[in-house]
């Protein structure tokens, strides 16, 4: 501090040569002391130093005083100070007012400065003068100014002259412009995939923010993740929203969630859309509501209706229904299907039935909203309407539709209809519907049928189709082996009928102590058929034992055997379990009415390729 606080006072001291006070100046500026740099450049400017007038006008540019900046650079042109004229071309130009720009741009274009040509003949195609335009990038391109070429490269495209636009874009990559690299990548992308791809990865060393964006589209649409996070850090780190979208969006697929949420508020900072409703989903999913609503509400306000539906679902879990009912109308206004049945939902939770009617019908074409409305009529006994939303959901696939249309018909004793939609659910593997027609089957004797249809309830556990399993092999295919195996499995879940058989099937293949186990087991229970079974092993065993004493005319066993009735023991008769339905079908049957969230929206990867740079570029570096 003690060295900066000498030097100024040094400052202070220095003579009033224009010279001497120019350095003053441009130590002032750069020590940040701009307005006592700008005293010096004056007091030094006024004396007609060239380079202190120059400086001024740049000083001015930069603040934005344009009037002054003009003066100042006038003068300096005036002393002899060419660069004065090519600046001033470039602040007119960049402040529209290309009539100037062209004056003073032409001042020093004819004495060979290149980039003042190239910057002439960007302004005349601003103003459509082509012809003229033509004339000075082309005097630029062929002295091998690469920006020439590409506004040359422009120019053509423009005019349809694809032959010559591609030989600039040629030239000037060449001459290692990136703009032209990036167009011919474009142009060459169908015809030369390889050299497409060299190009970008050259526009990608270099940062050029588009070639980087385009290269990680094309490897994320590959599934590449990993290479299209690299190409699209450069470019995000770079500024481009879009980049930071992307790889935001990448970080959350696979569930890298603080650097998605890194890139994603990147993003959101320069008011991407996507990102804020995309960022919404991640706190939504991570049940961090508060931060959903924020950014979710962000989005709405951007007018996403996506935004707008789940921003109205976590109201409708709250239980906050006005505010609910507010967002989902918004974004019924902006066209959500998704809103409609939303809606419907909150109405019919609500117990307000109508309402909730009124929307479903808007929706009428969804699935989900003809089986609300099937299931409404069912609950109102109007089983007539039921049976009409329920077949419009059965013709669209839904198995669950069609089981219920077969039952509604089977409580309408309508045995030949409610076998038809019993069947059309079956056919789409639909547990119970199988369980109803095989035991239609079964009752009608149909039992090659019957088995067909209960095998695959019964290897998913559901007990009546295990112990139908059971008896169809038992007393119909006589397979003691499979009986067995199928009554064990509905035993193993309680099923009192299969122990009973069970006892029965062993009695009759002379398995009596195993029958006595399985009766034992069905008189723990408290079942009387097994009960009295036992009695009946235990009558057996004993009139055996005294017929047995009495060959051997041991004390009175003849008496007793003589007295003894003979019981006729009925070994074929077998016990049917009550019917019964697998528990759970379908994951949404019986679903509570909860709000359906968009967490993903169509994104057309090609239709994100940036396309070809048509927009001439100014060159305001001065020749070195």
């Amino acid at each position: 501090m003690k060295g900066t606080k000498f030097s100024i006072r040094k400052i202070r001291n220095i003579p009033n040569d224009p010279k001497v006070v120019y350095a003053k100046g441009s130590l002032y500026e750069k020590m940040g002391k701009i307005e006592q740099a700008i005293d010096a450049y004056k007091q030094s400017a006024l004396d007609e130093y060239v380079k202190s007038q120059y400086k001024l006008g740049e000083i001015y540019v930069e603040k934005e005083y344009y009037n002054e900046a003009e003066k100042w650079f006038n003068m300096a042109y005036k002393n002899g100070y060419e660069d004065a004229a090519f600046d001033l071309g470039n602040m007119y130009y960049k402040l529209d007012g290309y009539e100037y720009a062209l004056y003073w741009y032409e001042k020093i274009a004819s004495l060979g400065h290149l980039q003042a040509q190239n910057n002439l003949g960007t302004t005349h195609f601003k103003l459509k003068d082509y012809q003229r335009s033509e004339k000075w990038l082309k005097e630029a391109a062929n002295s091998n100014l690469g920006v020439a070429c590409f506004n040359l490269g422009v120019l053509y495209t423009v005019l349809n002259r694809k032959e010559e636009a591609y030989e600039y874009y040629k030239k000037g990559s060449v001459l290692l412009n990136d703009d032209c690299k990036y167009n011919l990548a474009i142009l060459d992308k169908k015809n030369d995939e390889k050299y497409t791809m060299s190009l970008y990865k050259q526009l990608y060393k270099s940062g050029h923010i588009d070639g980087c964006f385009n290269l990680g589209v094309l490897m994320e649409m590959e599934d590449n993740l990993d290479e299209a996070k690299k190409y699209y850090e450069k470019s995000a780190k770079l500024g481009d929203e879009k980049s930071q979208y992307r790889i935001a969006y990448i970080y959350d697929r696979q569930e890298s969630l603080s650097d998605a949420i890194e890139y994603y508020e990147m993003a959101i900072d320069k008011n991407d859309m996507l990102s804020k409703y995309r960022l919404g989903n991640l706190y939504n999913k991570e049940n961090d509501i508060e931060k959903a609503k924020l950014y979710y509400q962000m989005s709405a306000n951007d007018n996403m209706l996506e935004a707008k539906n789940n921003l109205a679902g976590l109201y409708f879990e709250d239980e906050n229904y006005e505010e609910a009912i507010k967002y989902y109308e918004e974004a019924i206004i902006d066209g959500c299907k998704v809103a409609l049945e939303n809606i419907g939902d909150l109405y019919y939770k609500n117990n307000e039935i109508e309402k909730a009617i009124s929307y479903y019908l808007k929706n009428s074409t969804y699935i989900s909203c003809q089986i609300k409305l099937g299931n409404i009529y069912e609950e109102l006994e109007n089983l007539e309407e039921a049976i009409i939303w329920y077949d419009k959901a059965s013709k669209a696939g839904d198995a669950q539709s069609s089981y219920k249309i077969g039952c509604i018909y089977e409580k309408l004793s309508n045995k030949e209809k409610s076998r038809e939609y019993f069947h059309l659910g079956a056919q789409q593997n639909h547990v119970n519907s199988k369980i109803h027609l095989g035991r239609m089957y079964f009752e009608e004797e149909l039992y090659e049928d019957a088995k067909k249809m209960f095998e695959g309830p019964a290897n998913e556990d559901n007990i009546y189709s295990q112990h139908i399993m059971g008896v169809l092999h038992d007393i119909y295919y006589k397979d003691s082996d499979n009986a067995k195996y199928w009554y064990e499995k509905a035993r193993s879940k309680g099923c009192i009928e299969s122990i009973y058989n069970l006892g029965q099937l062993n009695m009759k293949l002379n398995e009596d102590l195993e029958a006595e186990k399985y009766y034992k087991e069905g008189l723990k229970l408290g079942n009387k058929k097994c009960e009295y079974m036992l009695a009946n092993v235990y009558y057996k065993r004993s009139l055996d034992m005294y017929s047995m004493l009495a060959i051997e005319g041991y004390d009175n066993c003849k008496e007793i055997v003589e007295i003894m009735p003979d019981i006729d023991m009925n070994f074929n008769e077998f016990l049917l379990a009550p019917f019964s339905l697998q528990e759970k079908v379908d994951e949404n049957e019986d679903e509570e009415y909860v709000p359906k969230y968009i967490l993903e929206i169509k994104e057309n990867l090609e239709d994100m390729l940036r396309g070809m740079k048509l927009e001439m570029e100014i060159d305001d570096e001065k020749e070195s």
